[in-house]
């Protein structure tokens, strides 16, 4: 009986001194409230619809993730929804930081694999397809299929990718890459003008997504930006604004979930 006390208190101990090494090292890259809410919840959100002076700040002080804040251009975003999420792998997955860079950086560029996966609809109370299509293509003009480009550093590469989702419908939009030591990211944007059922909603240009991955080693640091301009247009506003945080968050559950096969 002392001994199995003595096993589950050595447990315990061990797992509070993981999470304050997690939480001593995200410290230096995050404010003490939004470490406390990851190491306790594994995630923290934010996000605005039409308020004034209100800005992403969950955004870590990393390279990469201070590049999504300045993914914009223009006014202020209407809306925006940004997410921080703290993985933490299992045993066999634990590695060096940054040993992981490579597999990251060809799940991000495996566009093709976001065809088909699915996303919880808050309207319709049930699970949706999210991408009905997605593959790279090699211009706008003829849309052909091409291979996604997944080998080598993805630093700098851009490529153009046709996704049709059951929101808005079939567009060519472009994933701009950047790699360094231990972070892989996108930073994707509609290169069409977007409509919903027969109204213009978004110019091109007015919908950004970011996603920036950073290998901790035994843990994956995770942040995701969506900031998208739209007409205040109250009868689809909350149907738009429910479509870009779900849209967002089965982007992050499938790079997850590709990251977990491997």
């Amino acid at each position: 009986m002392k001994r199995a006390v003595i096993a589950i208190l050595c447990t315990c101990l061990a797992g509070a001194a993981f999470s304050a090494d997690i939480g001593s090292r995200l410290s230096a890259v995050l404010p003490a409230e939004t470490v406390s809410l990851l190491v306790s919840k594994g995630q923290a959100q934010k996000s605005s619809y039409r308020e004034k002076g209100v800005v992403p700040r969950l955004a870590p002080a990393t390279p990469l993730a201070l590049e999504a804040t300045g993914f914009w251009s223009g006014n202020d975003a209407a809306f925006f929804v940004e997410t921080l999420y703290l993985y933490k792998k299992n045993t066999a997955q634990a590695t060096a930081p940054g040993a992981d860079v490579q597999r990251i950086s060809a799940i991000l560029r495996s566009l093709s694999k976001l065809q088909g996966i699915e996303y919880y609809s808050t309207s319709r109370k049930k699970m949706r397809t999210l991408y009905e299509k997605s593959y790279t293509i090699g211009d706008v003009k003829t849309k052909s299929r091409v291979p996604d480009r997944t080998t080598g550093s993805a630093d700098g590469v851009t490529v153009l990718a046709l996704q049709k989702d059951l929101t808005f419908g079939e567009y060519v939009y472009s994933y701009a890459y950047r790699q360094n030591g231990d972070t892989v990211a996108f930073f994707s944007q509609n290169a069409e003008q977007m409509n919903y059922t027969v109204l213009k909603v978004l110019d091109p240009g007015k919908l950004r997504v970011s996603l920036i991955v950073q290998d901790l080693g035994d843990y994956l640091l995770v942040y995701g930006l969506t900031r998208a301009d739209f007409p205040a247009i109250p009868a689809i506003a909350d149907k738009l604004n429910a479509s870009f945080t779900t849209r967002a968050d089965a982007v992050y559950k499938w790079f997850i979930r590709e990251y977990e096969k491997q």
